[in-house]
């Protein structure tokens, strides 16, 4: 069976790292951006994934525009984006929500409430892990 793919735009190496660790052990293949700039042209490469995981604060491209390249291509624009921010302003979450982000999680997260908030983006037929 194949995994379903996460796409991860994450420029912060430690973050990114430990989210890839994280989903690998949830049953996906995480496939990473660590820039605007990256996660423009693997949007563009690439089939779409079964869930993104988007930080709003990138290099060079930022989330909120990459966001809107996502739900301008058709064969994404139903895949689920969580918005992944540092910056808990209110305003920002806002116009993420109105943008078309499915939800969003504010760094720095814990593994269980991040889990909790994620689980009903989980991929058809993909089972928790419980150990």
């Amino acid at each position: 069976m194949n995994k379903p793919i996460l796409f991860l735009a994450e420029d912060e190496e430690d973050t990114a790292l430990l989210l890839k660790m994280i989903m690998e052990e949830e049953g996906y293949d995480v496939i990473h951006a660590g820039d605007g700039k990256q996660a423009q042209i693997k949007i563009d490469a690439l089939p779409p994934p079964a869930l993104v995981l988007l930080d709003m604060g990138l290099p060079h491209v930022h989330g909120l525009e990459l966001l809107a390249q996502i739900r301008k291509k058709p064969t994404w624009n139903g895949v689920s984006v969580v918005m992944l921010t540092a910056d808990g302003d209110q305003t920002h979450i806002c116009k993420a929500i109105m943008a078309g982000a499915s939800d969003y999680v504010l760094k720095p997260f814990k593994r269980e409430p991040l889990l909790a908030r994620l689980a009903r983006f989980r991929a058809p037929g993909l089972k928790r892990r419980t150990a």
